[in-house]
């Protein structure tokens, strides 16, 4: 009987953590390049059929599409977490007047809905809300990935 899909799955926790890690960086990296935004949005998704590839490898289960989603869940947990780190860095750094100044600076001479994006993160209810959209697209995006993956990986 294959292991269950779950925090308690050590392959199943390795796999995911690797693939939400990817996953989120190609996010990053692609987001950040004219043209490929649009390509970045499918990043989250290639976590999950990832997650469940590095799975499959790894143990040599098949996963059924209702385990390749809960991995691809996983995969979006760690997703989220590494992004949640990230911002509470960077929340904090901005609580420093000189560094939030310059980060200012900087972005108002590069984009101005980066300088609005700043303005919105500095109150309760613009953290709440990004916290909550990425929560959503980083794992609902990879939830359907790994059930994707799942699928098309039991073809072989």
């Amino acid at each position: 009987m294959p292991a269950r899909i779950s925090f308690h799955n050590i392959p199943a926790v390795r796999a995911a953590l690797m693939a939400g890690a990817l996953g989120l960086c190609l996010f990053v990296l692609l987001g950040q390049l004219p043209g490929l935004q649009v390509i970045a949005i499918l990043s989250p998704i290639a976590s999950g059929a990832f997650a469940v590839h590095l799975y499959k490898r790894k143990t040599g289960q098949r996963l059924s599409m209702a385990s390749g989603a809960h991995l691809g869940w996983i995969s979006g947990i760690f997703g989220f977490l590494i992004t949640t780190l990230m911002f509470t860095a960077f929340a904090v750094m901005l609580t420093n007047p000189e560094l939030a100044n310059a980060v200012r600076q900087q972005a108002g001479t590069a984009r101005p809905e980066v300088l609005q994006a700043l303005k919105e993160i500095q109150t309760a209810a613009g953290i709440t809300k990004a916290l909550l959209e990425s929560f959503v697209f980083l794992t609902l995006l990879p939830t359907f990935g790994g059930s994707l993956g799942a699928k098309l990986l039991d073809r072989d």
